[in-house]
């Protein structure tokens, strides 16, 4: 099958002239009489005329040096009487070189300002007998007199305006000659003649460079949304090998047509390599799309510069400059004048229909080079990606521009210009607007790539294709999942993980995308493997027995369920006509656990990383031949469509999970606003969140809460409740609160975000008041907003995490300030790392000051044997605090077991943040001595009401020192009271544990916290993980939120935060 290929003419902004500059009339010719002149002569390099306003080896600046100067002297009829090879000097026949600073502002062949800031200005003066002459001034041909062709060529004015220039292809500086006349300084002169008949005469010239420059920049802001453009490179196409020296140029070969033969044409001039490879994606670094729209090149060192389209927008003129930038690197060519011809357009008379159909992509094809067979043109490679539902297709894509003075019937490519050309891309970039034709493949699957999906568990996305059946009739879409890991996508070669399990296309039931709707919020069956296959988690077909599709202009949804009569979710299928029909599959994230104690999950845990997978599609026909994503079947056996060059099946990414920000607070009387920037993690041990861009649109708005309490704008729109941008923008809104409350009141929402093409969202909670809450509408438990500090008192910020209590014991707090990380940022975390500093504790206090120190062992741990059912639970004493208690098991279990309540892990920022930090020391660190910053924890939510309630995990992620700081199944301990979250580990999982669990492989320093609850409850008649409980796990790694058990907690004896209700 032939391979999917665009070509076009690009569109382009233009800004040209071609008006003369003349001076006054003070003389006008006359006698000339006898004696002789002492002529001061100006030479004025022409400044490139602007054109087509709107990497190559070569600056932009390359061809405007001066190496030799010569000028010639010819009689009236055109006959050499003298040379003058002038050397740089002071004296007689010397000249001197500056830059001129004191020219008009318009270009002599224009009525635009130069495209030049300043060109090289030569005074010199010689002596000449009065007379009637041509005069002649030649630059950067120094063997000009020396040269036998050049020489016999000199002899007339015509013969030297005809020497013929050869193109300089590999040392493009050398292609830098120019030629001009002098005229008398203050005269009209409308041919090249001088009148010499005065002592002392001002001559000058304007030379012009034979060769001229096209500086190409983009613009995307007419884009459709779902559209992107990956600039590859831009070549000058067909430059003339020769160019004359002197006179107009152009460029023909046939000699069947009355045109002078002359020259021929080089096929490819210079190129501007943007970017190489095959990676389509954010990193490319010349991508255009709606919202980052603007691109152009300034050199080898600086490369590209991208540019989002609100800031283009408001600064147009500013860019123009600097994309067309005198220094910026160009493509040069020498003159070819080819005249006025067809309408360069593809629908001209904007009927819709094409006016030169057809690829036109070689000699003889009718429309080839818009039936200017020898001009010169501009070629820029590209691949082009649209993920729009009814017009999905990618593939390798050429824009062509033919260059000429304007962008409809102009050819001539002419000399001294420099061509500032902005190639504009229309909705879909293969729109009518362009000269196209697009061939897709008969028959074949065109599918996005890559495309996106929720990095929350149990979430969906609707995956589009385009088949193209070839005037077959479809029997059966189906689908199978080749690839499926649960192990971060491409990580840096400095993030340690359990590589051993992270194969490629095995094991796809530990993975986190399924092709059947979740059913269950926790998989508990004994294999992972088992429940996949028996489930048919990987596999589905989407038409159902006895359906039929549906007629051309139609759509129809099919759905399958599963034995138990549970949907698997539903597909969509759209009859363009043509035999074309637009397909939506269903797509989704597993299940939040699949089997707890493997640690695989539906959940993307690595804030840094993707989690990749891949689905083959299969296309059944009823003669019985299929087509296919990559053009074999499930066996690998070739089907129809085996030799499509384009065949690929679509890669699914499960987004890094975003945690910056995910909460907002502000206390009852404060409604500054808050700058949301969505900022991810550019790897594991990265130092610094980065914004991102969104691979579709993106939009924000406020899902539920409290009536009239916040709204969200930009810098240009009003507030409203929902907010958006472009494709290719960054996620970037504020957040404005409408008034205060009263200290007994709290204003609740929370803030959806759908990026990616709306495939994946983010929640962000946003609580103005600090008052006991319950998260249900007005029943159930009343939770106090802060953590514990002391016996007596609560912290001062939500955000603060307070102190760090043995069991049973609130007497003698661990003051939050020692529960700090042994270095600053936390990253290339090794086991070697965690410090043993239970000796140099101090004993926090209400007001933070004046604290005991003390040591780990000097605080009393709670001496109580759990298994000993004849001794009664052991409980906390209720803390010092009006209306208190610390919340008990019946407390969380409720939270747990709520209908609409759910749990979101991210940072928070409170009263003093006013936007969206970038270093993870500010993002995590927040602390009672730094409060302008976040905290990492866990949000407990209402999904209906949007009541939140946030648990912090700490400064230094871990809320949690461990009395014994042991690995699960050894008695070996290195030290005691260990800041550390993981009770069970202290290093990595040995390799027989993390075959199983890879997931798991570093969780001795992945972060969580640990709350105690009131009392020790035995819970015999409880369910596994819910007896002999003693506090409540915040595991903000795998997501969970869970009992904590007894011996886990080390009887009691380890240390964690306290969170109270009211009584």
């Amino acid at each position: 099958m032939k391979r999917n290929f665009l070509t076009y003419i690009l569109l382009c902004i233009l800004l040209l002239g071609s008006t003369a500059c003349q001076d006054d009339p003070l003389y006008n010719g006359g006698e000339t009489g006898e004696g002789e002149s002492l002529v001061s002569a100006t030479v004025k390099f022409k400044p490139l005329t602007p054109a087509l306003n709107g990497n190559t080896r070569t600056a932009g600046n390359v061809i405007k040096n001066t190496e030799d100067l010569c000028v010639l002297l010819y009689n009236e009829k055109g006959e050499l009487l003298k040379s003058y090879p002038l050397t740089e000097g002071t004296g007689e026949g010397q000249y001197q070189l500056s830059e001129d600073k004191d020219r008009p502002d318009n270009n002599p062949d224009s009525n635009l300002p130069p495209a030049e800031a300043k060109t090289p200005h030569a005074d010199f003066k010689l002596k000449i007998p009065y007379g009637r002459y041509r005069i002649y001034a030649v630059a950067n041909m120094e063997d000009l007199l020396t040269n036998e062709e050049y020489s016999e060529a000199i002899k007339t004015a015509d013969g030297l305006k005809s020497i013929s220039l050869q193109w300089d292809k590999d040392e493009v500086a050398n292609n830098n000659k120019m030629f001009g006349y002098f005229t008398v300084t203050g005269s009209v002169q409308n041919d090249e003649v001088a009148v010499i008949n005065r002592a002392s005469v001002k001559l000058h010239a304007w030379i012009r460079r034979a060769a001229s420059k096209v500086t190409i920049a983009y613009d995307g802001s007419n884009l459709h949304e779902n559209v992107f453009i990956y600039l590859k490179s831009v070549t000058i196409k067909d430059i003339p090998t020769e160019c004359y020296l002197g006179k107009k140029s152009t460029i023909n070969t046939d000699s069947n047509d009355d045109i002078e033969d002359y020259g021929d044409l080089m096929a490819d001039g210079e190129s501007i390599t943007y970017a190489e490879g095959t990676n389509y994606d954010e990193h490319w670094p010349a991508r255009i799309t709606k919202g980052q729209s603007y691109y152009y090149y300034i050199d080898n060192a600086q490369k590209g510069v991208s540019v989002a389209k609100a800031e283009y927008d408001s600064k147009k003129a500013e860019y123009a400059k600097l994309a067309h930038g005198e220094t910026n690197e160009a493509l040069f060519f020498y003159e070819n004048m080819q005249g006025e011809g067809k309408d360069k357009r593809q629908d001209a008379n904007d009927d819709k229909e094409l006016d030169a159909p057809g690829l036109n992509n070689k000699p003889g094809d009718k429309y080839y080079k818009d039936q200017k067979p020898y001009g010169t043109y501009i070629e820029v490679k590209a691949y082009y990606v649209s993920n729009v539902d009814g017009r999905v297709g990618n593939g390798d894509i050429i824009y062509r521009f033919m260059l000429g003075k304007n962008i409809t019937d102009n050819y001539d490519a002419e000399r001294n210009h420099h061509y500032k050309l902005t190639l504009k891309f229309n909705k879909y970039a293969n729109d009518v607007d362009w000269h196209i034709e697009y061939e897709e493949p008969e028959p074949g699957i065109e599918v996005p790539n890559p495309y996106y999906i929720s990095y929350l568990y149990n979430h969906s996305m609707m995956l589009p294709l385009k088949i193209r059946t070839g005037g077959q009739k479809i029997k059966q879409i189906e689908a199978r999942i080749v690839d499926n890991r649960w192990s971060p996508n491409n990580p840096a070669s400095d993030f340690v993980y359990w590589k051993k399990m992270d194969l490629s296309y095995q094991n796809q039931w530990n993975g986190f995308l399924s092709l059947r709707q979740t059913k269950d919020l926790n998989v508990t069956t004994d294999s992972n493997e088992a429940y996949y296959k028996n489930h048919k988690r990987g596999e589905r077909e989407y038409i159902p027995d006895g359906e039929t599709l549906p007629m051309p202009g139609e759509s129809k949804e099919y759905e399958t369920f599963d034995n138990q009569g549970n949907s698997d979710g539903k597909c969509i299928v759209r009859n363009e006509g043509d035999s074309v029909f637009h397909v939506q599959l269903p797509m989704y994230t597993r299940a939040k656990q699949l089997i707890k104690t493997t640690g695989y999950t539906g959940n993307n845990p690595y804030v840094a990383y993707q989690r990749r997978s891949e689905v083959k599609i299969v296309v059944t026909f009823t003669n019985g031949s299929k087509i296919s994503t990559d053009g074999t079947d499930f066996s690998g056996n070739p089907l129809l469509n085996e030799d499509n060059a384009n065949n690929q099946n679509p890669i699914i990414y499960q987004v890094r999970r975003i945690v910056n920000p995910k909460g907002v607070w502000r206390s009852h009387d404060n409604d500054k606003d808050f700058h949301v920037q969505l900022k991810r993690l550019p790897k594991e041990n990265a130092e610094k969140f980065e914004t991102f861009a969104s691979e579709g649109p993106w939009k924000a708005y406020v899902y539920c809460g409290t009536d009239n309490f916040i709204a969200l704008s930009d810098e240009t729109r009003a507030s409203t409740d929902t907010i958006g941008g472009e494709t290719g923008s960054t996620i970037d809104f504020r957040i404005k609160f409408n008034g205060t409350c009263s200290p007994q009141e709290n204003r609740y929402a929370i803030i959806r975000v759908e990026y990616h093409n709306y495939t994946c969202y983010h929640l962000i909670f946003v609580r103005q008041g600090d008052a006991p809450d319950d998260l249900f509408d007005g029943t159930g438990t009343k939770w106090h907003a802060h953590n514990l500090r002391t016996s007596s008192k609560e912290t001062d910020s939500p955000l603060e995490e307070g102190s760090l209590f043995k069991f049973l014991n609130l007497d003698q707090p661990i003051d939050a300030m020692c529960n700090k990380n042994s270095e600053t940022p936390w990253i290339y975390i090794t086991p070697d790392k965690f410090e043993y500093d239970s000796n140099n504790l101090l004993i926090a206090t209400n007001d933070t000051k004046n604290k005991p120190e003390t040591t780990w062992s000097a605080i009393t741990a709670p001496d109580f044997k759990p298994w000993d059912t004849s001794i009664a639970e052991p409980f906390f004493n209720d803390p010092q605090i009006s209306n208190a208690r610390i919340a008990s098991y019946e407390d969380f279990l409720a939270l747990y077991q709520g209908e609409d309540i759910a749990e979101g892990y991210g940072v928070l920022y409170g009263d003093e943040s006013l936007e969206t930090l970038d270093l993870i020391t500010e993002v995590y660190g927040y602390d009672y001595e730094n409060t302008q910053r976040g905290m990492r924890g866990c949000f407990v939510y209402n999904k209906r009401n949007g009541k939140n309630l946030f648990f912090p995990i700490g400064a230094s992620g871990y809320g949690h020192r461990k009395h014994n700081d042991m690995n699960y199944g050894t008695d070996y301990a290195r030290e005691v009271g260990v800041l550390r979250y993981s009770g069970g580990r202290n290093t990595y999982l040995p390799e027989t544990v993390a075959d199983n669990t890879p997931l798991l492989y570093d969780i001795y320093m992945r972060p969580g916290a640990i709350y105690w609850l009131n009392k020790y409850s035995r819970n015999e008649e409880k369910e596994e993980g819910h007896k002999n409980i003693i506090a409540w796990d915040f595991n903000y790694f795998t997501f969970d939120f869970f009992p904590y058990g007894v011996s886990t907690a080390q009887s009691g004896c380890d240390a964690c935060f306290i969170r109270c209700v009211e009584k």
